[in-house]
């Protein structure tokens, strides 16, 4: 991980500098034209003559307010407990690399590696295939019930950039800054080989937290444009980093690291009350089959649902009744959470709320790949009381549908 960057180019620097000045009498340095001229070399200068340096720079798009990520260094330095969280998809999770090689493992390995005396938890909540929209349901579940102190946020190759999109992450982002024991959050920022990144309203995101922010898609685009870096050097495929990638994206996380340690530390943070783009999904809540107290008949479903990340789901039974499951919840949206997959074996779902049916829910779906999938059903501008009723469409009576969660949040919207 860097430490310090161009060490050796500056110091070629420096020893032309040298090299063009002379001792006068007494021992002084003369002065020539060609000494200033050598002294007035700048550092964009320097950088601009090695790319690989440039774009570790371009990496960093924000150190952000430093308060809560020193007060965690520091507690680390003390050799105290901290928990170092990693939420977002495949390329948090390490899709195609083994899971010592992930950029996340190497960053908690960077933390173990300079703070010996600490005792520090690696939590990898990466999930492949999943956006924004379920990272926000299961922040709870898998980050926040864990006690992440630092929480590194990746979903900008997996989000859209529509409305449900902007919410959700804006929601998670918000959730997460809330918790008692202030957690520090860096947002990390990547792209496709074909370009396609949420990064740009992520970015809004983070200047109106002041979050630190590390764009791998700010780095590399100009390298990969001029030709200086090959996609194929850093990647698997379209967006799946190699272990080389994820060496590369260590060295980003390093260099915000190196960046910070320079910066003051800065007064205490305040989270704004309304979200950038209204947060209305904060504080979600998820149901699962062993929420207690929630679910009131499961009806023509069974306890076994199960996909990578969801083990707690119910399956429809294929009983000829097609009793609904019923549960009441109070809030401002619902989420089903379904196994999807493009197969005509999968069934539809009929969800009613308060008598009205209000979505059906196509589990057959040409982008699915057995993945979990947070469809919403419902949003409105405030909290109400709502009795729900899911059950399976008719003509879907002999196909497969699984439920693997439900998602609620209650809040009103502010926006």
């Amino acid at each position: 991980m860097i430490k310090n960057i161009n060490v050796k180019r500056i110091l070629a620097v420096f020893i032309t500098a040298l090299s063009l000045t002379a001792c006068g009498n007494g021992g002084e340095q003369a002065v020539t034209e060609e000494t200033t001229a050598a002294e007035a070399v700048t550092s964009e200068e320097v950088t601009a003559a090695d790319p690989y340096t440039a774009m570790v720079q371009r990496s960093l798009v924000s150190l952000g307010n430093t308060h809560r990520m020193k007060q965690k260094l520091a507690a680390m330095a003390n050799g105290e407990e901290v928990t170092a969280a990693f939420l977002g998809g495949s390329i948090t999770e390490g899709y195609t690399v083994q899971p010592d090689q992930c950029w996340a493992k190497l960053t908690y390995d960077y933390f173990c590696e300079k703070y010996p005396s600490a005792t520090i938890n690696y939590v990898n909540a990466g999930l492949s295939g999943t956006p924004s929209i379920l990272g926000n349901l299961r922040a709870e579940r898998d980050v926040i019930s864990k006690g992440a102190d630092i929480v590194f946020i990746e979903y900008a190759v997996n989000d859209g950039n529509d409305k449900l999109y902007q919410e959700s992450y804006d929601s998670l982002v918000k959730t997460v800054l809330e918790q008692e024991n202030e957690p520090a959050v860096v947002l990390l920022f990547n792209r496709t080989k074909e370009g396609h990144t949420a990064q740009d309203y992520m970015k809004q995101i983070g200047e109106y937290y002041d979050l630190p922010m590390i764009s791998t898609a700010d780095a590399l685009t100009p390298a990969l444009e001029d030709g200086t870096v090959k996609w194929e050097s850093y990647y698997n495929d379209s967006s799946h980093p190699s272990p080389d990638g994820h060496k590369l994206f260590e060295e980003f996380i390093g260099y915000y690291f190196s960046e910070l340690d320079k910066a003051a530390e800065d007064g205490e943070y305040t989270v704004p009350v309304i979200g950038k783009f209204g947060a209305p999904y904060e504080n979600a809540v998820l149901i699962e089959a062993d929420s207690e107290g929630v679910i009131e008949s499961i009806g023509s479903f069974d306890k076994y649902a199960s996909v990578s990340g969801f083990n707690k789901g119910w399956a429809y039974n294929g009983s000829a009744q097609g009793e609904p499951m019923k549960f009441t919840v109070t809030g401002n949206s619902i989420f089903l959470v379904c196994k999807r997959n493009n197969s005509a074996d999968m069934g539809k779902i009929e969800v009613y709320i308060n008598g009205t049916r209000a979505k059906v829910i196509d589990t057959n779906d040409k982008d699915g790949w057995g993945d979990p999938y947070a469809y919403q059903v419902i949003k409105w501008q405030s909290v109400k009381e709502m009795e729900v009723e899911i059950k399976i469409a008719e003509g879907s009576e002999n196909k497969t549908a699984e439920i693997l969660a439900i998602g609620y949040s209650a809040n009103e919207t502010l926006m």
